[in-house]
């Protein structure tokens, strides 16, 4: 009977750490992931782009030094490095020797980029408008909008909703209706902010 106890009671205390590791990753007050916030100040057409030999964009942040020259005739060089987007959400532009063929998307500090991400230009109109998904949530009074992947972006006033599904009445209607994926949204790259919205019809 006494070797039988020490065995039950190693039982109870394995099964009572197992049932406390299920509630905590099951539970909505248990470990929840958090999406990290960037403010994007800078969309780009980018004219031309050189790279140091070997550059990457991996792991989060970028290896070797590359060199952007913008539509508007700046020139911006990003060390070895910088903080890099893991395009959850955006695909990655991979011509980077055809000129205009992406668009530099920008969290700033000052003239310096802190973090970018570099996605293909829209095949219609690329130099004005570049396609993203749909918001998420709006800031600041209704300034901002954010999308999924933490992106906080601009928005115009107004900005214009389109979708012949339904009508809404306010753009924060239009993102509880379709949110994410069920629309997109419009970046006017000379304003840097969100200009227009459409539904998924």
């Amino acid at each position: 009977m006494t070797r039988k106890l020490p065995a039950a009671v190693l039982i109870l205390g394995i099964s009572a750490v197992v049932i406390l590791v299920l509630y905590l990753v099951t539970s909505p007050s248990g470990p929840q992931e958090t999406v990290e916030q960037r403010r994007i100040n800078l969309f780009a057409v980018v004219e031309s782009i050189s790279v140091d030999e070997g550059w990457t964009q991996n792991n989060g942040a970028t290896s070797g030094t590359i060199r952007f020259t913008l539509d508007d005739g700046r020139t911006l060089i990003l060390p070895e490095r910088t903080l890099v987007d893991d395009y959850s959400v955006v695909p990655a532009c991979s011509d980077l020797a055809t000129p205009n063929a992406c668009v530099l998307i920008a969290d700033m500090l000052g003239q310096s980029v802190v973090w970018f991400a570099l996605a293909p230009v829209d095949a219609r109109d690329g130099d004005t408008v570049l396609t993203l998904p749909g918001l998420v949530d709006m800031q600041n009074n209704g300034e901002d909008g954010v999308l999924r992947n933490g992106w906080v972006i601009r928005l115009a006033t107004p900005v214009t909703r389109e979708c012949s599904a339904t009508s809404t009445t306010s753009l924060r209607d239009f993102i509880n209706r379709y949110p994410d994926v069920a629309s997109q949204s419009f970046v006017d790259l000379t304003n840097d902010q969100i200009s227009r919205v459409r539904c998924a019809d």
